[in-house]
């Protein structure tokens, strides 16, 4: 079984949940929440957990099982049957 590229860079994890997903989903909270010019503090906090708890119901909605929904008692834990190593 042959890894793409995107393969390989979701292929480091921490819990489970990889870390490219968690940096690229972060960033792109960044990139919005700069986008509407956020301030302080407390403004970007309650963003960031709102962007995750979309992304939590976004995959509940559409049926895609992961770790974190796994960890929270949402769905099965997902089926992985490709294991690919960045280098």
């Amino acid at each position: 079984m042959e890894c793409s590229a995107i393969d390989k860079l979701r292929g480091p994890k921490v819990l489970d949940m990889s870390i490219f997903d968690w940096t690229t989903s972060l960033l792109g909270a960044y990139l919005l929440g700069a986008a509407f010019k956020l301030q302080g503090t407390v403004k970007w906090i309650l963003f960031i957990i709102g962007w995750i708890l979309f992304g939590i119901l976004a995959h509940a909605f559409f049926g895609v099982n992961t770790m974190l929904g796994f960890y929270l008692g949402i769905n099965p834990k997902p089926n992985r049957s490709k294991q690919c190593n960045l280098f």
